[in-house]
């Protein structure tokens, strides 16, 4: 039996893959071919959602930072314009602190300009650590479900859309319009929902409440026997085992509900993972379990 466990969620990411494929090779030459990987203890959705909240905060904290320093740059060229027109006047005329304004303004750009650099910095840790964790939720999925090499392909499109963060077009965003249409066609409750079209423009949302339904909901399908495929016509349910401690939540409560409810009702917090290798005289069914 092998225990992973770290005091950061992200972090299980790669040592968790690494052993799986570890496991699957060591297995495949000892010539037992149905050695398999599974996971039954319940999504870690709350650790997840909480590395969203940490990005989005900076991506908005990024914003303000820009606007201001935009704001000081204006005022800034301002009282230079107004020194020059000083300067230039024949007759000698008071400063009226013109001087003081301007040294005040341009220390003010510099601190922006340096919050802003700083702010990009942590913006750029914080992708790499939400990417990283995403790899880790996606791969517990397609144990969970175990779900095909075409499916998980399904899940990563629509769960890392962008290599790295722009201005104009975020993760947040590129994600939730991604999941929304999973929920509207292979994942659809019925042909009404299908029929839904997304909003053709995408823009940064006020806040992460949608995309954390979104993201419960589509486990929650998932759990109801929803399979991921492209054709809406072969998306028929199918019988899957629920992991434990995950509760059925009903689809019409669950839209109405905010989605601190909905993470603390359908998961609990877990933070590492258990690894058990079979005996040889049995047929080993769980590699991963929790």
């Amino acid at each position: 039996r092998y225990r992973i466990q770290s005091e950061q969620f992200e972090d299980l990411w790669l040592i968790t893959n690494e052993l799986i494929i570890r496991l699957q090779e060591y297995f495949e030459k000892q010539g037992i071919k149905d050695f398999a990987c599974s996971f039954s203890g319940s999504m870690p959705l709350q650790e997840y959602f909480e590395l969203i909240d940490h990005h989005f905060e900076l991506r908005i904290n990024g914003e303000k930072l820009e606007e201001l320093l935009s704001e000081r740059a204006v005022q800034f060229r301002a009282i230079q314009r107004r020194l020059l027109t000083r300067f230039k006047d024949k007759t000698p005329a008071p400063l009226q602190h013109l001087d003081t304004l301007l040294d005040g303004t341009y220390k003010q750009v510099i601190s922006l300009a340096d919050a802003v650099e700083e702010n990009q910095d942590n913006l750029f840790q914080s992708f790499t650590r939400l990417k990283s964790a995403t790899h880790l939720v996606i791969l517990l999925i397609g144990l969970w479900q175990k779900l095909s090499a075409d499916q998980i392909a399904i899940l990563e499109a629509a769960f890392l859309p962008l290599q790295q963060d722009t201005q104009e077009l975020g993760w947040e965003e590129m994600v939730d319009a991604a999941i929304s249409h999973l929920l509207k066609t292979c994942l659809s409750k019925s042909s009404k929902e299908q029929a839904l079209n997304l909003s053709s423009q995408l823009s940064i949302p006020k806040d992460t409440s949608r995309l954390k339904k979104h993201i419960t909901l589509l486990c929650d399908r998932l759990a109801k026997g929803g399979r991921l495929c492209l054709s809406t016509d072969a998306a028929a349910p199918q019988t899957m085992v629920m992991p434990g401690g995950c509760a059925t939540i009903p689809e019409s409560d669950l839209e109405e509900r905010s989605v601190e409810q909905d993470s603390t009702e359908l998961l609990t917090n877990h933070k590492h993972l258990i690894v058990e290798t079979p005996v040889p005289e049995v047929s080993p069914l769980q590699g991963v379990s929790e």
